[in-house]
């Protein structure tokens, strides 16, 4: 397996992975196209982090908000975005 997304019947995208090895190969696109497609709403959601965020963007996301969350006493910067 390279990859895998997953979104809820709200539109809202929970998860989506790429292996290192296969970054940059169109594989997330893909996988979020196809979701869209699959789940027809007014509007996407997800929340990514910092290192997704640009991939996010190029696929027309914009951010709505900054969220700190805090994973084991370390606080980690994502952001809510919506399409």
């Amino acid at each position: 397996m390279v990859g895998f997304a997953d979104m809820a019947a709200t539109g809202y995208l929970d998860r989506l992975y790429v292996s290192a090895d296969h970054q940059g190969e169109g594989i997330a696109t893909k996988l979020v196209t196809t979701l869209m497609q699959a789940v027809p709403v007014a509007v996407y959601t997800t929340d990514a982090s910092i290192t997704a965020r640009p991939f996010f963007e190029a696929q027309g996301f914009q951010v709505t908000k900054q969220n700190v969350v805090v994973r084991n006493e370390i606080p980690l910067i994502n952001f809510t975005m919506k399409k």
